[in-house]
């Protein structure tokens, strides 16, 4: 085992440092997407021949038995950016859940997606910072005797086209974001809020600070 180790240092310290960056990210993005639940994942294209790939720049986990709908340009990480080699996860957690994301939308890294049946829409042309949690559901019930429950009480969770999320934003269940929408980062999008077109959205509890300027 030492001999190995031996070797495998070698190995790192003779491999010029953003190829060997670009090998072990590559490594990462396919050992996550080989162990998800592939079966899942549809990649809606105009014609039947046209390729059916998802686009990984950095890891990326798509597991449930659910659905998990993808336009054929969104793209998933960034690898310019913090967290390039933490896995985003997506997961339509029950037969029912369908998590659908829209043309032109890219999510940054380590970004966490979690439907358990009543859905999650992604619109086209978002741009999605690092850290986003979006759920349409708690995970569990609330009441202390019924916390070892799932959530019987899922709620969709719709966000619009051209909406800008910014890092460390958290979106819970039945939250509507309307199209051109800012939400700043740290938000904490509160369950069933409802944000207009345009509106700039932060805080915790979040609010409307704002109208996103249209020229």
């Amino acid at each position: 085992m030492a001999l190995k180790l031996e070797r495998y240092q070698a190995l790192i310290s003779g491999t010029e440092p953003g190829r060997l960056e670009a090998m072990v990210r590559g490594l990462l993005v396919h050992y996550f997407f080989h162990v998800s639940n592939k079966a899942i994942v549809e990649v809606l294209t105009e014609s039947p021949t046209a390729p059916r790939r998802v686009n990984l720049l950095t890891p990326t986990q798509f597991l449930g038995r659910g659905r998990i709908r993808l336009a054929p340009d969104v793209v998933f990480g960034v690898p310019l950016s913090p967290g390039s080699y933490g896995c985003s996860y997506v997961e339509a957690r029950t037969p029912g859940a369908l998590i659908e994301i829209g043309a032109g939308t890219t999510l940054n890294n380590r970004a966490m997606l979690l439907s358990e049946g009543a859905g999650i829409r992604i619109g086209q042309r978002c741009l999605i910072g690092t850290d986003l949690q979006l759920m349409d559901t708690n995970a569990h019930e609330l009441a202390v005797a019924r916390r070892h429950m799932a959530d019987q009480q899922p709620q969709a969770v719709e966000i619009g086209d051209d909406v800008f999320i910014g890092s460390s934003v958290i979106i819970l269940k039945g939250a509507r974001i309307g199209a051109g929408c800012i939400i700043s980062a740290g938000t904490v999008v509160t369950p069933k809020f409802q944000a207009p077109p345009n509106s700039i959205v932060a805080g915790n509890p979040c609010r409307i600070v704002g109208t996103v300027p249209q020229a």
